[in-house]
């Protein structure tokens, strides 16, 4: 048994678009009658739907759209022997034709392979000599083709007024090479710095042998005053007479000395590294250069 499914048909869609349209439009409610009325000329085209879209448009202030429909539906009219319609879209679209710009586009290129033309957004035929009508306000021309760069001519437009645009020739894109960006580097430490952090480093090691030094004195005087006469060893005390306590606490001031050299070493030692890890460095530029003869390098900075 074969089922055959019959889709309901289209027309009933447009119909009922077109009478959603009506309503709206009625209501004031334009953008979105107009909205309908295009869904439904989109599936079938009448000239009922088409003069009402026109209308739509030009309550909405899209004096072109609607221009292009009138003219369109005139058309259309007087095809199908519609002599009253095609007379009422007629003077509906002569009526707005003082209300817009017009437009005139001269092409120095008009035959050129690719080439488009958009004249305030609406894709237009190239020609050498263009006659087109666009609402007033701000008018972009612009013309593209592969591989060339396109061309853009920006106009006020007045209603009533004509105003002229020419699109020279449009020359073929040269590709142009990247600009030189010169490399940085990091160059030598600043020199003053550096000099700085081998001062502090050389004192530092100065402070280092005094200090080994003062140590190894104190410890002598140290072991010569408590093995001396003036003191005597009981078990692991040491006892002193006057001049050996006053022997023992000149050994331990020299050693606490060389101590203190001790530390100030280390201080010197840690300032000397900071500084030099810490020294800006000089900054020199690297920008190639090529030609078909040579290459070279050149290398410029701030020393």
């Amino acid at each position: 048994m074969l089922l055959v499914y019959i889709a309901p048909a289209r027309a009933n869609d447009a119909d009922t678009l077109f009478e959603q349209g009506r309503a709206l439009a009625k209501a004031g409610q334009y953008a979105e009658a107009c909205d309908r009325f295009a869904k439904s000329l989109a599936i079938e085209r009448t000239l009922g739907t088409e003069l009402n879209l026109a209308d739509c448009q030009q309550q909405l202030g899209h004096l072109r759209e609607a221009w292009g429909l009138f003219v369109a539906a005139s058309g259309e009219a007087e095809a199908s022997a519609d002599a009253k319609r095609a007379k009422f879209a007629r003077e509906r679209a002569t009526a707005l034709e003082p209300r817009m710009t017009s437009v005139i586009v001269k092409l120095a290129q008009p035959a050129l392979p690719g080439l488009t033309l958009t004249i305030s957004g609406r894709a237009t035929p190239p020609a050498a000599e263009i006659h087109e009508h666009a609402d007033p306000g701000p008018i972009d021309v612009i013309a593209t083709a592969p591989g060339r760069p396109h061309v853009k001519r920006s106009q006020i437009g007045v209603a009533g007024a004509t105003i002229v645009v020419e699109i020279p020739p449009l020359d073929p894109q040269v590709a142009t090479p990247p600009p030189e960006v010169p490399i940085a580097v990091d160059g030598d430490r600043a020199a003053g710095r550096v000099r700085l952090a081998y001062g502090l480093g050389a004192t530092g090691i100065a402070s280092a042998i005094t200090a080994v030094a003062l140590t190894v004195v104190g410890r002598r005087h140290y072991t010569t005053a408590s093995e001396g006469t003036h003191c005597r060893s009981v078990g692991n005390d040491v006892t002193c007479d006057d001049v050996g306590t006053r022997a023992i606490h000149d050994a331990q001031h020299l050693a606490d000395v060389g101590t203190g050299f001790a530390i100030a070493a280390v201080a010197l030692g840690g300032a000397a590294t900071v500084v030099y890890l810490t020294a800006p460095r000089d900054r020199v530029y690297v920008r190639p250069q090529a030609s078909p003869q040579a290459m070279s390098i050149v290398i410029g900075g701030s020393f």
